[in-house]
């Protein structure tokens, strides 16, 4: 017989409902993943953004990839910030809300790993207000389950 778990020892990140009503008026998440990076993962998740929004759909695409963030190089996002308010509001490109971490970074690469890794995406998903969508397409880090 297995040990059940009691509510007091199953802790709940915080930001995981804050995470569930700041994704609450987006309909549908596609998240473009793989095991390794240079594979194309950044032109797939920009070129699916923008048919998306070209058909009509309320889109926005995140790019997450700490290794080597590319989609404003894919899309030639320049000098575009979020605004703040009560979080962070991805400003609109393209017809699209964009959100990266290269407004963070610059172009350096984030030497994170494992669990600074998850802290950084929950964090990121905590404070971005992406209002309503009609898909939101992740762009994930290579090697990200």
């Amino acid at each position: 017989m297995g040990e059940e778990n009691s509510s007091e020892e199953i802790m709940m990140d915080p930001r995981a409902y804050i995470i569930e009503e700041r994704l609450r008026g987006v309909r549908r998440i596609i998240a473009v993943a793989g095991g390794k990076g240079g594979v194309g993962k950044s032109l797939i998740a920009s070129s699916l953004a923008l048919i998306l929004k070209d058909t009509g759909m309320r889109t926005g695409l995140f790019d997450l990839d700490f290794t080597s963030p590319s989609t404003h190089l894919i899309l030639g996002v320049r000098d575009l910030v979020p605004k703040e308010e009560k979080g962070l509001i991805p400003p609109d490109f393209l017809g699209m809300k964009y959100m990266s971490l290269v407004y963070f970074t610059g172009d350096s690469p984030l030497p994170l790993r494992g669990e600074g890794i998850s802290n950084v995406i929950l964090e990121l998903f905590a404070i971005t207000r992406w209002g309503e969508l009609d898909f939101l397409i992740l762009d994930i880090p290579p090697g990200i389950s």
